[in-house]
This record gives structure tokens, sequence and C-alpha cells, in this order.
């Protein structure tokens, strides 16, 4: 299984700090930053091969890779059109690498090995971490369920049926082709500035995406109060 990590943004709300840094390597403890937080606790489950789509500064990450993470295998897709597309885009360009069950995964999330442990663990073959507990953040992701099934992703939906999803997904073969495929349909209409889950949408009554509860601390780092919070959390911890 591979693990996709979507690293192509330019993190433009965390300016001035991600203005000569990828915001992956923007740290949120001690020396340990976003992306050592999700390979170190992927790790934990042998998932040692990567697609990193990457925009801004890939040689930074590159080197960050090859220097504390000489042993994992990680295929490398620039996005040149970083500052003028969204991750649809990045996910298009990598569509040939894409081949068999992967992990995807916001390259800002802030997980641990729970919540990798629930994803891989759990029974369903397609499936993407959910929070039901919580009221759903007004500038996330949320998704419209109904028996345990996602029938809708998007950042400004409400209702009753409406929970915080956090964009870390488990999907099969056949189901990313078909994602893969629905994307290639919005690149070629040039829809390149919409979100990879308007694409999902598209194909959600067709192909089963389970919702895979959690109730752990997990958040993207968009913005200086995310990013503050994270710490936060981090210096709390011990």
């Amino acid at each position: 299984m591979k693990v996709i990590l979507l690293n192509a943004g330019i993190g433009k709300r965390l300016a001035p700090i991600t203005n000569k840094i990828p915001k992956c390597l923007v740290r949120i403890k001690d020396d340990v930053t976003i992306l050592d937080n999700q390979i170190k606790n992927l790790l934990k489950f042998n998932l040692e091969s990567f697609i990193i789509l990457t925009g801004p500064f890939e040689e930074q990450i590159r080197n960050h890779m090859k220097k504390y993470y000489p042993s994992t295998q990680v295929q490398y897709i620039n996005n040149p059109m970083y500052n003028k597309t969204n991750y649809i885009y990045s996910i298009h360009l990598a569509k040939k690498l894409i081949n068999e069950n992967v992990l995807i995964t916001h390259g800002d999330l802030i997980f641990s090995e729970k919540l990798i442990a629930k994803l891989v663990e759990s029974d369903d073959e397609n499936c993407v971490l959910v929070n039901k507990e919580i009221p759903p953040p007004v500038k996330d992701f949320k998704a419209m369920i109904l028996n345990d099934r996602i029938y809708n992703i998007g950042v400004n939906l409400t209702g009753p049926q409406v929970v915080f999803l956090a964009p870390f997904y488990k999907v099969s073969k056949k189901f990313i082709f078909n994602w893969l495929k629905q994307i290639e349909i919005f690149v070629n209409h040039n829809k390149v500035r919409q979100y990879a889950e308007d694409a999902l949408n598209e194909i959600l009554d067709k192909e089963i995406l389970k919702a895979c509860y959690f109730n752990e601390f997990c958040t993207e780092v968009d913005d200086h109060d995310d990013l503050q919070l994270v710490r936060k959390y981090f210096e709390n911890k011990h």
C-alpha cells in the first residue's frame, strides 16, 4: 500500500513562515515538523512507500526525506502550476504512479498513530476519518453521512447529518481508479482550482465510502491560529 502526501500548496495563510519553506516543514514542536509527525507515525505501520506531491521548495522536502528517512521509497511529482491550481491537478499529474490500494492525506494534517491504526485495521475497504463528537469546524472539510456511508464532502456543508471530516483516506485500487477518472474529467474542463473532493462527490452514489470514526486530536494546519493550537497541544502532551 502506497501513501500519497499532498504537499503542493503554497501555504499562504502561514506566511511569512512559508515564504521560504514548504508548509510541511513548519515546526510544530522542538525539531519536529508536520512532515515528521506524519512520516514517523506511518513508519510504525511499515508504510514505507510514498508518493509526495510537491509545489514550491521541492528540493527542501527531498533533502529532508533523504536526511531523516533514507530507507523510505519516495516518488516525487512536482506541480509546476502550484500557484494556479489546487491539489486536484497535482493528483492528476501523479495518476500513472497510482496503481494499488492507497492512503491519501493532506500534507498539513496532524494525526496520531491511533488514527492510522483505525484506517488500516478497518474492515471497510474504502473509508475516511470522521469525528461526529465535535461541532463541525467552519473552515474545514465536512461530510454528509447516512448509515455510516458518506454521500457528500465539502467545506460549506450544513445540516444535521453533517460532521467533521479529516482528509485522510484509505481507498482500494478500484476506488482510486474511478476517482482519478473523475479528476481527469474535471481537469479536461479546466476545473483545476476545485478540490479533489469535488470530483470524488461525483462517484459517491456508486462507490461506497464509509466513515471511520475517531475522537482524538486531529487538525489541519491552515493558518497561524491552527499552528498555535497544535504547538500548545504538543506542549501539554509532555
